[in-house]
């Protein structure tokens, strides 16, 4: 064999003793065990980022309606439920004054039934043209204005009751007392708030919005609202489209209610900007993030290809994304990570893989 042709066969050899260990570790090439969740078509809106306040539906400040000395006031910070006893003033001047109204009262009966008897007895004289009729009018009148004085009493009476319910200041309904007015020894006037109390279950985000959205928002409408615990989904209660001229703004208010929000919370809120239109969101963990290109990996025929795509609006867990998508494609939303363009994986079912099936919407 003439030099060359070793040279040739030299190198074949060699090249395929080189390529024979990489085909075979190829066609041994275990499958990635991956869970996916399908793309989806939702409607989605632009959105603004409004400042918020979460804020409590019932927070009062009280007052007895009753003038008198403050004996005793609830601490700040104190739970209450409804009912429950606030402040208390002191009750010595209006149990006097109910005293003197009772006798009042007994005085007034003592002589309407004393003119009752007395104009019995007239108008049984008047038959034997004893007495005049002139002196039987003029006792009637008089046991008339006996009855009413009787009535003024009870009604006097009535209202010094109420006077004395309301020197016991009591919680309309359950929450913590947030701050007093008052302190006890003082004299109250009968409109002085002396504490405030707020209800810490009913809870609302408040946010002021530029007039010009108010037709994007309406009630029972989705919004996403961002703190410090991440963002979640809230539902629009009511808007009032009422603004200035000042500040152009309306007020939306959002259901807070068991989302563990605290009363003074500062929120930022997602406004929409513009009619919703359809869009093709993905789950969030089906997103592979990158500096430059964000990707995620869809499957097919058992193989994971690699589409590139760019981020739109999101809403809860689903984002809008723009690429060569379609609704229903199956995206991995768990193994991503260690994915390359073509590798061979295994799909776990819901059953196999719980969280699949529960949290990434598996379709």
């Amino acid at each position: 064999m003439k030099l060359p042709e070793k040279k040739l066969l030299l190198s074949l050899l060699f090249g395929a003793a080189l390529t024979t260990p990489v085909l075979s570790a190829q066609e041994k090439a275990p499958e990635r065990v991956v869970s996916t969740a399908a793309v989806r078509t939702m409607q989605i809106a632009p959105t603004m980022m409004v400042s918020g306040q979460v804020q409590s539906k019932y927070q009062s400040n009280l007052s007895t309606g009753v003038d008198g000395r403050l004996d005793w006031i609830a601490e700040p910070g104190q739970q209450v439920q409804a009912g429950d006893v606030l402040a208390r003033l002191d009750l010595k001047p209006l149990q006097l004054r109910a005293s003197e109204l009772q006798a009042q009262l007994k005085r007034a009966q003592i002589q309407s039934l004393r003119l009752d008897k007395e104009l019995a007895r007239q108008r049984s004289l008047l038959g034997k043209a004893l007495v005049s009729q002139t002196l039987v009018d003029q006792t009637q009148a008089e046991a008339d204005l006996a009855r009413a004085d009787i009535e003024l009493s009870q009604a006097s009476l009535a209202q010094l009751q109420d006077q004395l319910n309301r020197a016991e200041l009591k919680a309309p309904f359950a929450g913590v007392v947030s701050q007093r007015f008052h302190q006890i020894g003082e004299e109250i006037s009968r409109s002085a708030p002396l504490l405030q109390l707020v209800n810490l279950d009913q809870l609302e985000v408040r946010v002021f919005a530029p007039l010009q959205y108010a037709a994007y928002v309406q009630p029972g409408q989705q919004v996403s609202v961002f703190d410090q615990q991440g963002q979640r989904s809230l539902t629009v209660q009511s808007t009032i489209p009422v603004s200035d001229n000042r500040s152009q703004t309306f007020e939306v208010r959002l259901q807070a209610k068991g989302n563990g929000f605290q009363v003074g919370q500062l929120v930022s809120v997602g406004i929409p900007t513009a009619v919703a239109r359809d869009s093709l969101v993905i789950h969030r963990d089906a997103l592979v993030l990158a500096q430059k290109q964000h990707s995620v990996f869809k499957v097919a025929a058992n193989k994971a290809q690699q589409v590139k795509v760019a981020l739109g609006q999101g809403q809860g867990e689903w984002l809008q994304v723009e690429g060569a998508l379609s609704s229903g494609d199956q995206l991995v939303v768990r193994g991503a990570d260690t994915l390359t363009d073509g590798a061979a994986v295994r799909v776990l079912s819901a059953e196999e893989f719980k969280l699949a099936g529960s949290r990434a919407g598996v379709q």
